[in-house]
């Protein structure tokens, strides 16, 4: 199915002009809040101020702050001036600024000045010498520099540029657990597509209320969310970032219908103890992305919240966010990810040959369709490494094909898998079989070097009750086959995550072996 606009630009246009007076942006903890027609007039403003000062189409700008009114307000005033939206990831640190900002040949930058323990406003000066494109620094809070942009704007009789559904909208870094983040440089039509398709299969509807505890620099964030809320002509409800009782209080006094999530934030919720105290009977669908999403919480945040279209979903940052969806009343909707969107292809590959893998085998997942990134910014070979010319990504991550052609992720990244004395190990399947203990609150299993059979199996738990590690493999031991118990078992409070919550195993692999990972008696 085709969406109804070319561009982001014209999408916000469409919405304002179709349900100009409906909310469209909800902010509670700014209490700021925007109806379609004034987003579109307050993107426009900003456009035309950008436009006026010489920012031409395919200038990029950057965007460093955390979930609040002004994200929007800049991604869709870049949209409408034809500029390339650089979001940045809120843990960056100063170097980290500094490379992406030189990275990207940005020449605006806008942020908040501070958000909890991050002065951004202070990074920013400090590698300004350093990055000699960067012209126009912007802070959200403090002074009113934002606000002089946009009534500047207001009175400007710049035009607006005509923009392309070809043309590129959006670097996105990825959030990787490995390596340095690769820049994915996504087209207007591929936000559309991917964000319509994703609505349209969730059964997304006007009106609805979309709350998200995805970070707005994040594609599910700024793509499947927010461009999707706009095509759907649904509100976005924001939260600045995740925590499980505030994101109970607002599903209860916003009324939201649809909640976005990872596995540990359902998790989380699922366990707080304050959660009966809000009424969150207003939720009809959820969606929940991630390898290590377990079918049982899942049923059970369906059943306990309620959200009963609580969903799995799979995709990534160079798809555009998602590759498969399963819609609200698929009877497989927790234990798969459902069916490849419409205008997404699908097929499973060997690892190392690239010959397609029949029915239910488990490889490589690759994707091919209108969603896949034009490439990596300023890097062919990366690009080449995943993206061959025929238009067939290739996604990292392992999964299978079922009879009723819905995907399933079968062993999480590629790059993850455990391979003991010549013998694969996935090590989702034994993070699910840990899960059911009574004491385990949640866990990550990763590789550990070893001297005989080449790598070993490790678990870090993070627990909710006593219990010793002889106990656990003997759990384990009982259920999956003797070479997959974790031969090494750790202990953590907290684990190093992603800004998309995913577990950083590589991390724990580097403090399991430095020695920083306290054993688990």
């Amino acid at each position: 199915m085709t969406p109804p606009f070319d561009t982001l630009g014209a999408a916000l246009a469409g919405a304002a002009r179709a349900d100009g007076a409906a909310e469209a942006l909800i902010f509670p903890h700014q209490d700021r809040r925007l109806s379609f027609q004034a987003w579109h007039a307050t993107s426009a403003a900003l456009a035309r101020a950008l436009a006026a000062r010489g920012f031409a189409p395919g200038t990029r700008v950057t965007l460093l702050a955390e979930n609040r009114i002004e994200w929007p307000i800049v991604q869709f005033a870049a949209a409408l001036a034809g500029l390339v939206l650089v979001p940045l990831n809120t843990h960056c640190r100063t170097e980290d600024l500094a490379d992406v900002l030189g990275r990207s040949r940005a020449r605006a930058l806008f942020l908040s000045p501070v958000f909890r323990s991050n002065r951004y406003l202070e990074m920013a000066r400090a590698v300004a010498g350093a990055t000699p494109d960067l012209e126009l620094v912007v802070p959200f809070d403090g002074e009113p520099a934002f606000e002089r942009l946009i009534n500047e704007g207001a009175r400007s009789a710049a035009l607006l540029p005509t923009v392309a559904a070809a043309d590129v909208a959006g670097l996105l870094y990825t959030s990787g657990t490995t390596g340095r983040p690769k820049g994915a440089l996504l087209s207007h039509a591929a936000m559309l597509a991917d964000s319509w398709a994703s609505a349209t299969r969730l059964g997304v509807r006007a009106g609805d209320r979309w709350t998200s505890i995805v970070p707005l620099f994040h594609c599910a964030g700024c793509i499947m969310n927010m461009v999707g809320c706009v095509q759907a002509r649904a509100a976005y409800v924001g939260v600045p970032a995740f925590d499980a009782e505030t994101m109970c209080r607002v599903i209860a006094a916003e009324r939201c219908t649809i909640l976005t999530g990872v596995p540990t934030s359902y998790l989380a919720m699922l366990n707080h103890p304050g959660r009966g105290r809000h009424d969150m009977t207003s939720l009809r669908l959820g969606t929940c992305g991630g390898a290590d999403a377990d079918a049982a919480i899942l049923a059970a945040c369906a059943r306990d919240f309620p959200c009963p279209g609580l969903v799995q979903v799979y995709g990534m940052t160079e798809t555009s966010t998602l590759v498969a969806a399963a819609a609200p009343d698929d009877p497989e909707r927790h234990t798969t990810a459902g069916e490849p969107l419409d205008g997404v292809a699908v097929r499973i590959t060997d690892p190392t040959s690239r010959a397609v893998l029949p029915m239910g085998a488990v490889g490589q997942v690759e994707a091919r369709g209108t969603p896949i990134m034009v490439g990596y910014d300023d890097d062919p070979a990366a690009t080449a490494e995943v993206l061959g010319p025929d238009g067939w990504l290739q996604t990292g991550d392992l999964g299978r094909l079922t009879p009723t052609g819905r995907l399933q992720l079968a062993g999480g990244r590629l790059r993850d898998m455990i391979i003991r004395g010549g013998e694969n190990i996935y090590p989702v399947e034994i993070e699910r079989v840990l899960l059911r203990h009574p004491a385990v609150e949640d866990v990550a299993v990763f590789a550990i070097k070893d001297a005989y059979y080449g790598e070993a199996v490790a678990g870090a738990f993070h627990l909710r009750g006593v219990v010793r590690a002889t106990e656990l493999q003997a759990f384990c031991a009982q259920r999956i086959a003797r070479f997959k118990v974790p031969a090494q078992l750790y202990r953590v409070d907290t684990f190093p995550l992603t800004a998309s919550g995913k577990v950083r195993k590589v991390q724990l692999r580097a403090m399991a072996e430095a020695g920083e990972l306290p054993a688990l008696p």
